[in-house]
């Protein structure tokens, strides 16, 4: 058997929403993605959404709409896909990275507080997996500092804090609507915010800082998103709950069925976790040959993450970081199959040949 990592759900009305674009006459950015925002703001809560290109774009875009600049400092985990740093690095700020916490993969309030200086005026923070960090504490340290909070959800659309959407709490927020998340629209991303001039400068800066036709009030770049797009996250969305509870019952057979290895561990305040990604941890001195293991029977995985002060760039910018938690799960970590289109026989194929592994 053959078991993609990340397979996508994609029907006949995903089809039918691409060839009804296609038909209009229309294809770039226009109604057809302000109607996917309109339709995100709902289901989120959320006063403004602004549908981009990527997540990585809407990090960068939310950056430079908060006046983060050059020299800033912006607190930002290492363990996470690279996105959110380079956004830091890419627009002249400081990363200053934070390690995680062992059992959760994502940042403490009390390992923010440690990297604290005069100069920080940002954090960035990470649902990994999709799972919602502690979001009433950073937002009580961010008004406390008076700190610029950015949430990069990218892998958490429909997950819940204490039963309220992520995305519906004010502050800016971003998702990600690659090929792998709960929805796709193939590449693409948004920003949620309730923020009005922080909405306004991010329609600016996804089109070049265009404030009237051809009139530039604002340093932006191309961020737009096609119409073909937006129409394929439209019809994603209206099974995201669906595809939510799909992926958690997968999980729940991984949970049953998996031996010699432990999970991320889920805090009392998620109360519902969208499972973009489901890693595993095992001994470090194993998990290489597991993972080789898996893949020779046809099983895809993934390592996220080699956390950033390790990447082969970004070391020599972090060449002092002592981050053993980031290190320490990377080197267990496997991130097994999961996706909207997974069967339950594929699951279970995956359980079967990981735990033969150890007989």
């Amino acid at each position: 058997m053959k078991v993609a990592w990340s397979p996508p759900d994609l029907k006949i009305e995903d089809e039918n929403a691409l060839i009804r674009v296609i038909r209009s006459g229309w294809l770039s950015d226009g109604k057809e993605t302000e109607s996917f925002e309109k339709e995100i703001a709902q289901y989120t809560g959320a006063k403004h959404v602004i549908v981009v290109n990527n997540g990585t774009s809407a990090l960068i875009a939310s950056l430079l709409a908060e006046g983060i600049s050059k020299d800033d400092e912006v607190i930002v985990p290492s363990f996470t896909f690279i996105a959110p740093v380079n956004s830091i690095l890419v627009i002249g700020a400081k990363p200053v990275l934070v390690d995680c916490d062992l059992e959760t993969f994502n940042i403490t309030l009390e390992k923010v507080k440690e990297k604290l200086t005069e100069r920080t005026r940002a954090i960035i923070f990470v649902d990994v997996s999709g799972m919602a960090n502690d979001i009433d504490l950073f937002r009580e340290l961010a008004k406390e500092h008076n700190l610029v909070l950015i949430e990069d959800a990218a892998q958490a659309i429909g997950g819940e804090y204490k039963d309220r959407k992520i995305g519906s709490f004010g502050h800016t927020t971003i998702f990600s609507f690659h090929m792998a998340k709960p929805i796709t629209t193939i590449e693409g991303g948004c920003v949620l915010t309730n923020n009005d001039n922080v909405a306004r400068k991010i329609r600016m800066i996804k089109n070049h800082g265009m404030q009237a036709k051809y009139d530039y009030g604002f340093l932006g770049l191309n961020f737009k998103i096609t119409d073909i797009q937006s129409a394929l996250g439209r019809s994603q969305l209206k099974r995201l709950d669906y595809f939510i509870e799909k992926r958690n019952k997968l999980v729940e057979k991984y949970k049953k069925g998996l031996k010699n290895c432990r999970f991320q561990e889920i805090p009392d305040y998620v109360t519902k976790h969208p499972y973009m990604l489901f890693g595993v941890l095992v001994d470090e001195d194993i998990r290489d040959d597991l993972n080789k293991y898996l893949n020779n029977n046809g099983i895809d995985t993934r390592i996220c993450w080699l956390p950033a002060h390790r990447q082969e760039y970004h070391k020599t910018i972090f060449s002092n970081e002592n981050l053993p938690n980031s290190e320490k799960i990377s080197s267990q970590i496997i991130n097994l199959p999961i996706g909207n289109g997974l069967s339950d026989e594929e699951v279970d194929y995956v359980i079967n040949t990981f735990n033969k592994y150890f007989l």
